[in-house]
């Protein structure tokens, strides 16, 4: 059961972070989205949902379009470009090429190719979120098989590490720095905290890199 809301966990936060249509301005503003955090964050770790600012993920802003506005302004084409873009690239050098092979390496590993639909990059949050939303849903599917859960547990311990809790930490110290509306800046803080404590559990259970 916790392994399959780890997963989920990792869906709802790269769901959260794609541009908020329509329908994800209802989910936010009729508090769906923040209890379903709540809720499953909670169950994975109390401790994850110490001190939340559950009112700030309810918040969409006083203009049905403000919250597109700000998504626009900060991770997409603000007036002198994005001022947080959503890519690993972005925080580690301009895009690093080797990076980039290394993040479509393990993609491929697990037979994962990007989408061509979406055209999101290898290093896009959203993209490394949905992978270990996939490796953290085989745990779930490998049942009690410990060899193939070892695995996947020391895939995630160094996709984490040498990704998204590389960068995270800086985009999120960008984003503050950019005033932005308070949804992004609780999100990406929940999310760091996740991450987090999702290292923590699989250096524990695999061992350290």
């Amino acid at each position: 059961m916790t392994a399959a809301l780890r997963s989920m966990l990792y869906r709802s936060f790269a769901t959260a972070f794609e541009y908020p249509d329509r329908e994800a301005l209802e989910v936010i503003r009729d508090g769906a989205l923040a209890e379903a955090l709540r809720q499953m964050l909670g169950a994975v770790d109390p401790a994850l949902v110490a001190d939340a600012d559950w009112a700030a993920l309810r918040d969409a802003g006083p203009d049905d379009d403000a919250l597109q506005v700000e998504f626009t302004r900060l991770f997409d084409a603000g007036e002198a470009g994005p001022v947080c873009p959503l890519h690993g690239g972005h925080y580690g050098g301009g895009g690093d090429l080797q990076a980039l092979e290394e993040l479509l390496r393990f993609y491929e590993f697990f037979g994962l190719a990007l989408s061509d639909e979406r055209r999101e990059q290898p290093d896009h949050l959203t993209t490394e979120l949905e992978f270990l939303h996939f490796l953290s849903f085989q745990e779930v599917q490998a049942g009690s098989d410990e060899e193939s859960l070892t695995g996947l547990r020391r895939a995630q311990r160094d996709f984490l590490v040498r990704h998204p809790l590389a960068w995270l930490p800086l985009m999120r110290r960008a984003l503050a720095a950019a005033q932005p509306m308070r949804f992004f800046l609780e999100l990406t803080r929940l999310l760091e905290r996740f991450l987090e404590s999702e290292l923590r559990r699989v250096t524990a259970l695999a061992g350290e890199a």
